[in-house]
């Protein structure tokens, strides 16, 4: 099992491709975090954003661990300035107390620093560190440069 692990959340496949890049760059495990809600299209989107600003907890239909992990890197999607319910269930669920959490939120507008500090609240020891990405772009030089800066710092802390 390796030391570091990436787990994310994403509605859209933004934070997937963030998530399946910085895994790569570090060598790391990979995992989703998947719930029983279905937040496809215009619909979805709008109760997504209710849900998140309510605080509101998801039903996970994945399974977590992060038992011998020395980082988790925690990736979501910003919404209403909030994290998703996933992320909140996740880190309701999982025992995070003897790793360093690293976390990264995309976007398209705003709020990544407000759902971090939120984020933050809900991790035993807080984000070691943080990475707000705003609309972030596959295979874009400028993305895989910043990725490959914050998974130097990652490495450091492991």
């Amino acid at each position: 099992m390796n030391p570091i692990v990436v787990v994310y959340y994403s509605r859209t496949g933004v934070t997937r491709h963030v998530a399946e890049r910085l895994a790569s760059i570090l060598n790391a495990d990979i995992e989703e975090i998947r719930e029983a809600a279905n937040r496809a299209g215009p619909l979805g989107y709008i109760k997504a954003g209710y849900d998140a600003v309510k605080h509101k907890e998801a039903v996970l239909v994945s399974q977590h661990t992060v038992e011998g992990r020395k980082t988790v890197v925690l990736g979501m999607p910003v919404w209403g300035a909030n994290p998703p319910p996933a992320i909140r269930t996740y880190l309701k669920m999982v025992n995070l107390a003897g790793a360093k959490v690293c976390g990264f939120a995309t976007m398209g507008g705003s709020g990544a620093e407000k759902t971090l500090d939120r984020v933050a609240e809900l991790v035993p020891n807080g984000l070691a560190l943080r990475l707000p990405l705003k609309r972030p772009k596959v295979r874009d030089a400028e993305l895989e440069a910043t990725l490959r800066e914050w998974a130097g710092k990652i490495n450091e802390l492991a």
